[in-house]
């Protein structure tokens, strides 16, 4: 059993496919170590996971709503240059179902697949090395100001995870059984297509209904607008709480909410 054991420990960590030949037993005790490998890892049980939406320069007099959604560029630079120097470390939600949070993680979620995280938010996670997730209305790509598929495909091939935000952004706490479940079930189309299991509440509506949907639906992890800390021993991973960032938040205000 040792050298079985020793010999997944290998495989998994020099990431060597296992050769089939019948050793069903092997393939058996390296999940199992593997499953134990992802839970050491869990070194935090408290992460912030932060909901962007616009990163983009608004005129407060002219657009007092859009200026409520968005994050300036130079504001969001700010953020990132911040979040470097004190040594966080970006991961996904995947990761979370993973059991894998090193210390100091944090998530960056973007909501709705908005242009400008293709052409503002995106370059700047690159320049400084981090990575995010990115929730997608599926009906909307490619329509103006969203993403098309070839930009997705593009973020997701340098590392942007890709979730599912619905088909078209409804309250899901006002939708009939039938509605709901296929405004979920098409639009884990996206999720499969990028092989995640992550799915945001529009505008953090549900209820229960929605939740059995999500499961039924084989998602492991739903975020919604409620504000706070994610703690990974005490919260329902169906109804993570997020932490709301856009341009009334100073500097001080962003490094408070992230503690």
């Amino acid at each position: 059993m040792k050298k079985v054991l020793f010999l997944a420990l290998i495989i998994l960590r020099v990431g060597l496919p296992i050769p089939y030949s019948g050793q069903e037993t092997l393939l058996l005790e390296s999940r199992t170590l593997k499953t134990e490998l992802f839970k050491t890892t869990l070194s935090e049980t408290r992460i912030p996971i932060l909901m962007y939406h616009y990163v983009r320069n608004v005129d407060p007099n002219q657009d007092s709503l859009g200026w409520r959604l968005s994050i300036s560029p130079e504001k969001f630079e700010q953020q990132l240059a911040y979040l470097k120097q004190e040594n966080y470390k970006t991961i996904h939600l995947s990761d979370l179902h993973r059991g894998y949070v090193p210390e100091k993680s944090i998530i960056l979620t973007f909501d709705d697949g908005l242009i400008d995280f293709y052409t503002t938010a995106f370059p700047l996670l690159q320049k400084y090395g981090f990575t995010a997730s990115a929730a997608i209305i599926e009906n909307n790509i490619g329509h103006p100001q969203h993403m098309n598929l070839n930009q997705l495909k593009d973020i997701h091939s340098a590392g942007i995870e890709i979730i599912s935000h619905t088909l078209t952004h409804p309250d899901l706490s006002k939708l009939s059984y039938e509605n709901a479940d296929k405004e979920i079930r098409e639009s884990k189309k996206i999720a499969d297509l990028f092989q995640t299991q992550s799915f945001v509440y529009p505008a953090g509506k549900y209820n229960h209904q929605t939740i059995k949907i999500l499961q039924g639906n084989e998602y492991s992890i739903a975020l919604t607008t409620q504000p706070g800390i994610a703690n990974l021993k005490t919260n329902n991973y169906l109804e993570l709480p997020r932490v709301r960032i856009d341009n009334r938040d100073s500097m001080d205000d962003f490094k408070r909410k992230i503690i």
